[in-house]
């Protein structure tokens, strides 16, 4: 995104240069996502304001960069807002599982071991995201 001028409205057009999506797209994303709405005039053209280019750079790193869906872009946007501002995503721990000089029955074994740390990992986020009051359900792992 480059240097751009900083004005109380922008036309759909500017938006789409400044921001790289194209207007169609834009237009699009009005009816998909409930927390972008940008103003129109009485004539209906759209006036962007500085938070409506914010809410599509927010939209376009969901989509494009964090890889997700519409809903699940709707979804993380609705947490966002909900939240009084940005959430930033977490990082997912990364696991490097080597294979060298194993046969089939071990990296089996190996595989289900990485798994096991991989649920724990889960149950250990949801239960700090749990709200307080509330234990998460306890499960077992099949194995």
């Amino acid at each position: 995104m480059s240097e751009y001028p900083s004005k109380l409205y922008y036309s759909i057009s500017e938006v789409a240069e400044i921001t790289g999506i194209k207007a169609h797209v834009l237009r699009y994303w009005e009816s998909e996502f409930p927390t972008f709405r940008p103003r129109k005039t009485r004539a209906g053209a759209r006036r962007y304001r500085q938070k409506d280019i914010d809410e599509i750079e927010a939209i376009k790193r969901l989509l494009y960069e964090e890889g997700f869906k519409i809903a699940g872009a709707r979804k993380q946007l609705r947490e966002m807002h909900r939240g009084g501002g940005a959430k930033k995503s977490v990082a997912a721990p990364q696991m490097k599982i080597t294979f060298d000089g194993l046969n089939d029955a071990e990296r089996l074994a190996k595989v289900k071991e990485s798994l096991q740390d991989i649920l724990e990992m889960v149950r250990a986020l949801k239960a700090q995201e749990a709200p307080a009051g509330r234990k998460p359900k306890a499960r077992r792992a099949k194995g």
